[in-house]
């Protein structure tokens, strides 16, 4: 993720870093839904996004504790992410968010096409 926000000023900043990154909710949201996942799954569900950009984004939800990053010494070595149970607190806040996004589609595309 990129420039952090002061993190004295606002004890909120990292959700406000996750909410102000475009793939860091939807990384979440489909973890949570496939439950334990490997990267190359999660890149073939998540249209457009970037492997440089998933890889960053799966990096900084394990540095915060969201989701568990799980190496197994399997042959080939695979890697596993699955949401932990800190990550899973958080899980109710962003449903509520996609909730109000869906209840609310129909007049946020209106709006905007009001705005041209």
């Amino acid at each position: 993720m990129a420039k952090k926000l002061d993190y004295e000023y606002c004890k909120a900043a990292p959700m406000l870093e996750w909410l102000g990154n475009k793939w860091a909710l939807v990384v979440l949201v489909k973890i949570s839904e496939s439950g334990p996942v490997r990267f190359n799954e999660l890149y073939r569900n998540i249209p457009s996004v970037s492997e440089k950009v998933l890889s960053q984004v799966l990096r900084q939800l394990a540095a915060d504790g969201i989701i568990r990053r799980e190496l197994f010494q399997d042959v080939p070595p695979r890697t596993e992410y699955s949401v932990t149970e800190f990550g899973k607190t958080l899980l109710p806040h962003v449903e509520a968010l996609l909730n109000w996004g869906r209840e609310n589609f129909e007049r946020i595309m209106e709006n905007r096409k009001n705005v041209k």
